[in-house]
């Protein structure tokens, strides 16, 4: 698979695997920190599930020590999807490598789409940090949707 590197857009990203297309009943999975970009995420993933009568699962992926950040986090995300009346699952999975968690995840559950938002670092805090939207974007088998600040 080849991947662009840097794409300038002020709209969200959506790669499709080839062979793979949206359909009704899609899982979506999503990463989440509570940063507006994975609020984004998390309101395009809403609107998605609703249009194919999706089922969505919220991850969030923390350090060791941040679990009452992490769980009123989640909390939130499930308070925003249960008042969206969307088919929904929350999950907190202790780790330090986000993008590795929700690859794995995707793959082990059969998600159809991964949804997360972009932080926008910059060309090179992103290069000595690898962003985890570019490593999911890399390493997924499935679609994944970048939403943009």
């Amino acid at each position: 698979m080849r991947v662009i590197e840097n794409v300038l857009s002020a709209c969200p990203v959506l790669v499709l695997r080839v062979g793979q297309w949206m359909f009704d009943k899609i899982r979506i999975l999503v990463g989440y920190d509570d940063s507006l970009q994975s609020r984004k995420a998390l309101t395009e993933a809403t609107a998605i599930a609703k249009h194919f009568s999706g089922f969505i699962k919220v991850v969030n992926v923390y350090e060791k020590g941040k679990e009452k950040e992490a769980e009123t986090t989640i909390i939130e995300a499930k308070q925003n999807l249960e008042k969206e009346d969307v088919a929904h699952d929350v999950s907190l999975v202790l780790g330090s490598n986000p993008a590795k968690a929700l690859v794995v995840i995707a793959k082990q559950e059969n998600f159809g789409l991964i949804v997360i938002g972009n932080r926008g670092l910059g060309s090179k805090l992103s290069f000595l940090l690898g962003s985890v939207s570019k490593q999911v974007v890399v390493n997924a088998y499935c679609n994944v949707l970048v939403v943009k600040n």
